[in-house]
This record gives structure tokens, C-alpha cells and sequence, in this order.
């Protein structure tokens, strides 16, 4: 039976592991995908026992997005442009490392009609995902994109017509079309916090939250009341899944099998 799994260091709020099976059973595949919990030291090691086959291939998730780049023989185009891997294959006994955030983010813009070209972007952290997000909303055509960060000398790399700025800066911009969170701040169990104080709660016509455990986070709930459009990351979730699937199997799925899943596990997991 061909093994999958998703590598990360806490993983109690992943859905993961019921959107692979779904799709397994979707596509009436039998095929097992687990939750690997490795601290960072032990990273080395499971590589070495993942290149010896015993996966076919893994997700990996926070916070392991840049750091598994070092241990890998090859790195897919969009991935290196990114600076992240989510997705990584064995084949030949060489690991292989992609990116299907990039993908996933696009597919949810897509599915909910949110227009980029010639926008105003604001991206809450410069994480693995906010490189992913941060190439895509360039590729759909973003005019300004503005990167908050907490750290104070952040190497993440920007367009010379956007900026990295600190949280206290967000306050000074006037409004945007977009926000999209790619922080981990607000996910369970800590589902009562938010990446903005009220008084960076700035003007927006839409807000997608890559968190997706809960299903409305605090951000979305105050954003919601403001009028924004709320979107959470469930659909990138199951989209990014899929995609995954296809690079590890080297095969192109019906669109419909992600209509399906998405509608089957939202009745499920968020009762």
C-alpha cells in the first residue's frame, strides 16, 4: 500500500489527513496518509528513511517550509522562486521539492471571484506560505503589495514598488482591496487571537485567512462586520492537497473531485 503524510512539528489542527483520505476513497485508490510530528532535530533522519521508500511522498507544514530545502537533491522551478516546499516526492531514491500553496491560493482566488490584477494587496506574515502567496498575487497581476513582519531586519525579498513593514505601520495605510493572513495567529487551540489590533483594522473589500481550524476566525468574525468578503483557507487546503496528489502520482484530476471533497468535508468537519 503506497503511504503519504504530512511532516510538521504540531499538527492536532490539521485536516490533512481527512482531505487525503477522502480523495483516496474518491478516486477508489487504497493508499494510507498520516500525521508526522518531528521536532526540528529529527528532520535529517526521517529524510533519510523517507528516501529509502517507505513514503511515496509528504505535505510539509509549518514550520518546516524553508528549513527542508537544505536536505533536498532537487527543487522544482516554481518552488525555488517561491523560497519554500510543501510538497515533496521520492522517486529514484532522490527527494523532490515543490510548492502547491502557490496553486492552492490561485485556485481559491479563482473560485471566489476575487480579481488581482491591478490591486492593492496587504500580506500578514513572511513565512513559507506568504512566499507562495506572495509570487502568486505578482503572477495574477497585484500593482502594490505591502508585507507586514514582526522581525526587524526580515529577509524577505520585495518588488522595489512594495514594502515590508512592521505592524505598527499598517495603521497608515489607507485601505486595500485584499488581506490575506499567512500567519498562524488565530488557529486552534488559540482560536481567540487575531494578527491585527483594532487599530490596524484597515478598509478592505475582501479578507482570505489561510487558517481553516476554526472555521471563522476572529479576524474574519471583525472583518465580516466591517463588510469585507471572508474567505478561509479550506479551499487552498483541499486544492493544494490535490495538486499534491497529482505530482506525486504524475497524473491530472477532474475538477469536480475537488467540488466534491470540499462539499462532503465541510458538513463534516465543521459541524
Amino acid at each position: 500500500m503506497e503511504k503519504f503524510g504530512l511532516l510538521g512539528e504540531k499538527l492536532g489542527h490539521s485536516f490533512s489527513k481527512e482531505i487525503h483520505k477522502a480523495f483516496f476513497k474518491t478516486i477508489q485508490k487504497e493508499a494510507e496518509y498520516s500525521l508526522i510530528e518531528k521536532k526540528y532535530e529529527e528532520i535529517p533522519n526521517f529524510l533519510e528513511e523517507l528516501r529509502s521508500g517507505e513514503y511515496k511522498g509528504i505535505n510539509v507544514t509549518i514550520p518546516y517550509k524553508v528549513e527542508i530545502m537544505q536536505y533536498l537533491d532537487e527543487i522544482s522551478p516554481v518552488a525555488k522562486e517561491i523560497g519554500a516546499v510543501n510538497t515533496v516526492s521520492v522517486k529514484n531514491g532522490k527527494l523532490i521539492g515543490d510548492n502547491t500553496d502557490y496553486f492552492g491560493f490561485i485556485k481559491t482566488l479563482k473560485i471566489k471571484n476575487i480579481k488581482i490584477e491591478g490591486s492593492k494587496v496587504l500580506i500578514l506574515g513572511t513565512g513559507g506560505a506568504a512566499k507562495s502567496v506572495y509570487n502568486a498575487l505578482i503572477d495574477e497581476g497585484a500593482e502594490h503589495i505591502y508585507v507586514a513582519t514582526i522581525s526587524e531586519n526580515d529577509p524577505f525579498k520585495v518588488r522595489k514598488y512594495d514594502r515590508l513593514l512592521n505592524y505598527s505601520e499598517i495603521r497608515n495605510i489607507k485601505s486595500v482591496n485584499l488581506i490575506v493572513n499567512c500567519t498562524p495567529v488565530g488557529m486552534y487551540p488559540e482560536i481567540n487571537m487575531s494578527p491585527l489590533e483594532e487599530v490596524n483594522l484597515i478598509q478592505t473589500d475582501y479578507l482570505v485567512d489561510l487558517i481553516y481550524n476554526p472555521e471563522e476566525t476572529v479576524l474574519m468574525k471583525k472583518y465580516r462586520l466591517k463588510g469585507a468578503e471572508c474567505v478561509n483557507g479550506f479551499m487552498m487546503l483541499i486544492s493544494q492537497a490535490i495538486k499534491s496528489e497529482e505530482i506525486w502520482n504524475d497524473k491530472i484530476y477532474n475538477e469536480n473531485i475537488l467540488k466534491e471533497i470540499y462539499n462532503k468535508l465541510v458538513k463534516k468537519l465543521y459541524k
